[in-house]
């Protein structure tokens, strides 16, 4: 009798996420145009062409933070209304994003430790774009596993295969012009996608 319970609310919960309507393609548009701009100027500083010295990129990302997480705290207010919020796909989807963001900056602040502290190279810093591409890669194998759009299958792929073109270039600032076009690739183009397929707000 429990496992046909248990059984039902798995069911139940499948269903729920292929009825709902993704509600993330705001935040995909807005971190990973973010980013890819973050990560533009980050080339942009290493190779001479921004006004910038090599020693403020730190400055580029602690931006980008400040105003990611500013604009983020916006849109979500903006989905007030909006039908699907507490449905299991857009709770999964959202559990993963912030605990995402956790390990990310717990990640980040583990290498500043390292180099600060142990003298660590400062080339792990290269190593946060391929991980970011990875995240994104299990990010859309698990909406999609969950009902999500089908679409999102071949982008965790693609997303995996960025992560290896990443990890190759690291080291050369070639890895962060790479990483900014992969990433404007796999948000800006779906977010635009998943917001054509928003419903209208609630009245």
């Amino acid at each position: 009798m429990s496992d046909n319970a248990d059984l039902a609310e798995l069911r139940a919960i499948a269903e729920s996420g292929q009825r709902a309507p993704q509600l993330g393609g705001r935040f995909f548009m807005w971190w990973g145009g973010l980013a890819g701009l973050a990560l533009l100027a980050h080339w942009a500083t290493l190779v001479g062409l921004s006004p910038l010295p090599v020693s403020m990129i730190g400055l580029i990302w602690a931006v980008y933070g400040l105003v990611g997480v500013t604009g983020s705290a916006i849109l979500s207010a903006s989905l007030r209304g909006k039908p699907g919020r507490g449905a299991a796909l857009n709770r999964a989807e959202s559990a993963f994003w912030t605990a995402a963001t956790i390990g990310f900056i717990a990640y980040v602040a583990g290498i500043v430790a390292l180099v600060l502290l142990r003298g660590g190279s400062e080339i792990l810093f290269d190593t946060i774009p391929p991980l970011a591409f990875l995240v994104y890669g299990l990010a859309f194998r698990i909406n999609n596993a969950l009902g999500g759009p089908g679409f999102f299958g071949p982008l965790s792929y693609l997303s995996f295969a960025f992560c290896t073109g990443a990890l190759i270039l690291v080291g050369t600032p070639e890895l962060y012009l790479f990483s900014a076009a992969s990433q404007l690739v796999i948000s800006i183009g779906p977010g635009l996608i998943l917001m054509g397929r928003e419903p209208a707000a609630d009245a």
